[in-house]
């Protein structure tokens, strides 16, 4: 068994020993690792911007992602951010609860989530506090490699996309 290393592209022969396979060209090699730690990184420097708006990345995405495409259903929402139909549920709760969305029945079975006040004026501070952590991540990188990590996430996800039948694509996602 070969596993296929990383980041020159090249195929690696990472011959699994008597003892087991070399975790350590894995760990070197594994896009999933590499994925998560950035995500992970990511995701404390947003949070770190939003945490006086008493939001976490995630949530901001959400009513973002809620107030762009209203009125969308939670399956298109689910869609639009790649995840699963339960953590989207999972993920809206503590939006719902705090008063910041609504589901308003749509056609047939469909839930369509909207901000209330509260979510919208929750949204106008956050995006403040988005900006910049935003600002100082692009500073940081520069244009020419934020365009380049933009290029790499589209061609991840769109490969991702090819090798998973059930992946559903994305909806009208904003160019990058």
């Amino acid at each position: 068994m070969s596993y296929p290393l990383p980041p020159d592209g090249h195929q690696a022969d990472l011959q699994v020993q008597q003892d087991g396979p070399d975790v350590d060209a894995m760990a070197r090699g594994c896009f999933g690792l590499a994925v998560r730690r950035t995500s992970n990184l990511i995701t404390r420097h947003y949070n770190a911007h939003l945490a006086d708006v008493g939001l976490e990345v995630t949530q901001f995405s959400l009513l973002a992602g809620i107030a762009s495409r209203n009125p969308a259903s939670l399956g298109d929402l689910a869609s639009f951010l790649s995840i699963d139909r339960s953590t989207l549920t999972r993920n809206l709760k503590p939006l719902q609860a705090a008063g910041l969305i609504e589901l308003a029945p749509g056609a047939g079975r469909r839930q369509l989530p909207a901000l209330t006040e509260a979510g919208r004026s929750t949204l106008r501070k956050a995006s403040a506090a988005w900006a910049t952590a935003q600002n100082t991540l692009l500073g940081e990188l520069g244009p020419d490699d934020a365009k380049a990590v933009r290029a790499s996430l589209n061609r991840l996800r769109d490969a991702l996309r090819q090798l998973s039948p059930n992946a559903s694509p994305d909806v009208a996602t904003p160019s990058d």
